[in-house]
């Protein structure tokens, strides 16, 4: 099975621990309720808050993979496409579990969670549920200097 986007089922917000997760976010927690999933893998990616005005780019998500609840600050640098046609984007690992990188258990594995978080979001294709219907869709990730991996 592949990545899908979907709205987060009932079942799986008590499954994951979500409404625990959300208090970790802003003021009050996230409302974040859509999420790109890969159920055969026990992979998900959720979009959890993001920047305003001037810092819009600026996003952070919850990873999990296998298990491990990885927090990110991604920046959107750059985004094309519309209804019908190719799409693409461009993001920024700007920091992975704040300033602590990988737990010393998934360095090994380092690349895999890298290549599975880029298919996440080329399947997120960049609004997840809400995406436009794209005829197909990348994304390039970059790996930001700052970030400790």
């Amino acid at each position: 099975m592949a990545f899908v986007n979907e709205f987060i089922p009932e079942a799986d917000v008590e499954k994951y621990g979500l409404k625990e997760i959300d208090q970790h976010f802003i003021i009050g927690g996230t409302n974040a309720r859509d999420w790109t999933i890969d159920r055969e893998r026990d992979i998900y990616l959720r979009n959890v808050a993001n920047g305003r005005e001037e810092f819009r780019s600026q996003t952070e998500w919850t990873f999990y993979w296998h298990g491990a609840e990885l927090t990110l600050r991604l920046y959107l640098l750059e985004g094309k496409g519309g209804r019908g046609e190719a799409g693409w984007s461009h993001w920024k690992l700007a920091m992975l579990n704040g300033t602590n990188g990988l737990p010393e258990h998934l360095k090994a594995q380092k690349a895999q969670i890298l290549r599975d978080l880029k298919d996440a979001l080329i399947a997120y294709r960049g609004a997840g549920v809400y995406s436009a219907a794209y005829s197909d869709y990348s994304v390039t990730l970059d790996i930001g200097e700052e970030c400790v991996l």
